[in-house]
């Protein structure tokens, strides 16, 4: 296996479906509520009395398109599927999305779209690449590399990488998500996770580079960490307003929601969409995201 293929398995969390059944469930719930409505009927009781009574009516030919649905361990699948007859799932792991679905019956299968993408533009093989070129040029400069050579190295590498973002809301609505596409758009845990594999392949590579080439001491990282940064406040606000822009009823974000520590890229997009002085719902969810290690994120969810 290649060193990226072992750094993306470090993304799989192996329990996470039964770990995280209390989030999933109050956060579908947050997805469908208001999908439906309310409709007067009326039972018969005894001695032919009539009681009126409100039932739920749910309404014909929806759509909705949840970005970054991975293996779906974090929305219940067959909940949606009661509520939506077009389902499409966006993800850079196709692999993830196979396995999320192969276990439904067919006539909830004939509801899913499955496509295989990146929101940021960056896909699976420019992660690969980024890796690969980062361990060939080092190679090439072998043992004169200095901390000041490789920081740079870096940095020209993660230019490359931002070139292939998307820079404008109309990329975005050509490759995925078309103006009043869908009448539900979702997006959870993923503005965390834009630049996270690229931030994590960094420390992987750094932390290898410098036990071989720097007698153990690693560069000072602060201005690498500071470009992906700015990639993220970058891409974050395009991607925003192309989902914004395709969601004919209403749009779901979910991040990770920190005042003291605020996590890099879900802080980005919960200012993003407050500048936007739209009319937000927020909620908190409480998600239980790795009980071995004791890892809690408080999820803002907010739906616009």
């Amino acid at each position: 296996m290649s060193i990226y293929g072992q750094i993306k398995e470090k993304f799989v969390m192996p329990n996470a479906y039964s770990d995280w059944s209390k989030y999933r469930e109050k956060v579908t719930g947050l997805i469908v509520n208001g999908v439906e409505h309310e409709v007067i009927g009326y039972d018969a009781v005894s001695a032919g009395i009539a009681k009126k009574k409100m039932v739920p009516i749910y309404k014909d030919g929806l759509s909705i398109v949840i970005l970054g649905a991975g293996a779906c361990s974090d929305i219940d699948l067959v909940e949606i599927l009661q509520h939506f007859d077009e389902v499409t799932l966006v993800d850079v792991d196709g692999d993830s999305m196979a396995k999320a679905i192969e276990w439904l019956p067919e006539m909830y299968k004939e509801k899913i779209t499955l496509k295989t993408a990146s929101i940021t533009g960056i896909n699976d093989v420019d992660y690969k690449e980024f890796c690969d070129d980062i361990i060939q040029e080092v190679r090439l400069c072998g043992n004169v590399i200095t901390h000041e050579v490789y920081i740079a190295l870096l940095l020209k590498a993660l230019e490359r990488v931002e070139a292939k973002m998307f820079t404008s809301d109309a990329e975005l609505q050509s490759e995925l998500l078309p103006p009043a596409g869908y009448d539900v758009v979702v997006c959870l845990g993923v503005h965390s996770q834009l630049m996270a594999l690229l931030s994590y392949t960094l420390q992987v590579l750094t932390y290898n580079v410098s036990r071989q080439l720097f007698d153990g001491i690693e560069p000072e990282m602060d201005e690498v960490m500071e470009k992906l940064k700015s990639m993220n406040s970058r891409v974050i606000p395009v991607i925003n307003s192309a989902i914004l822009k395709c969601s004919r009823e209403k749009a779901v974000f979910g991040c990770e929601y920190d005042e003291k520590n605020p996590v890099e890229g879900a802080y980005q997009c919960i200012v993003d969409l407050r500048s936007r002085h739209l009319e937000v719902t927020e909620k908190h969810l409480q998600w239980n995201f790795n009980p071995e290690k004791n890892v809690i994120y408080d999820m803002l969810i907010q739906i616009v």
